[in-house]
């Protein structure tokens, strides 16, 4: 049987980003935070080997990547555990990577990006690693219909308390405008069309 392939996508503008961010970022940290995020990644890939979920495609776009599965429904551990090794690989990143801070300050920033990563995955907003965790398990006891419900109040709440708060930041620490301005993208994007991405 042949196996088939999965397709990769890369919005042009994140593509002209990753560039620019290896060419010009002197402080490293963009790097490390991409390495961070293709460790969070190779988590979800591990997982889906392990469980033989077939991979269809991997889009990759500012706010992070989306991968689809293809030819069966996943039951709800499935997507739990598939969600789950996202984070999971970001916080074994961030531990493989400390022994090694005082070799080299990649590993630290790599490591920092890495517990930063999982804990920004683990938050309960749909799309989030977090929130497909959360909704997975709100499906076993309120059905499909009333999770999604629940959902859509918990992400709205959570995300208007981190903007809500990286303002706070903005205005007392003079500084975190980019936190804020994230903040402000990813609950623009929910307020527009329900959901992020």
């Amino acid at each position: 049987m042949k196996r088939r392939r999965w397709k990769f996508t890369c919005a042009p503008i994140t593509a002209f980003f990753l560039i620019g961010t290896a060419f010009f970022d002197r402080t490293g940290l963009g790097v490390a935070t991409a390495m961070a995020a293709l460790f969070h990644e190779l988590g979800h890939f591990v997982a889906a080997r392990l469980m033989e979920i077939p991979i269809a495609s991997v889009r990759i776009d500012l706010l992070g990547a989306r991968i689809e599965t293809r030819d069966r429904l996943l039951s709800f551990s499935e997507e739990w555990l598939f969600a789950a090794a996202g984070p999971l690989f970001s916080l074994l990143g961030s531990i493989l990577g400390a022994p090694l801070w005082q070799l080299h300050p990649f590993f630290w920033r790599f490591s920092v990006a890495s517990l930063l990563l999982g804990v920004l995955n683990l938050l309960p907003v749909k799309t989030f690693d977090g929130g497909r965790m959360t909704e997975m398990l709100l499906s076993r006891f309120l059905g499909a219909r009333g999770s999604f419900c629940v959902m859509q109040g918990i992400t709205l709440a959570v995300l208007f308390f981190l903007w809500a708060a990286s303002g706070y930041l903005l205005l007392r620490a003079d500084g975190g405008m980019l936190l804020f301005a994230f903040f402000f993208s990813l609950l623009a994007r929910f307020l527009e069309n329900g959901k992020i991405g």
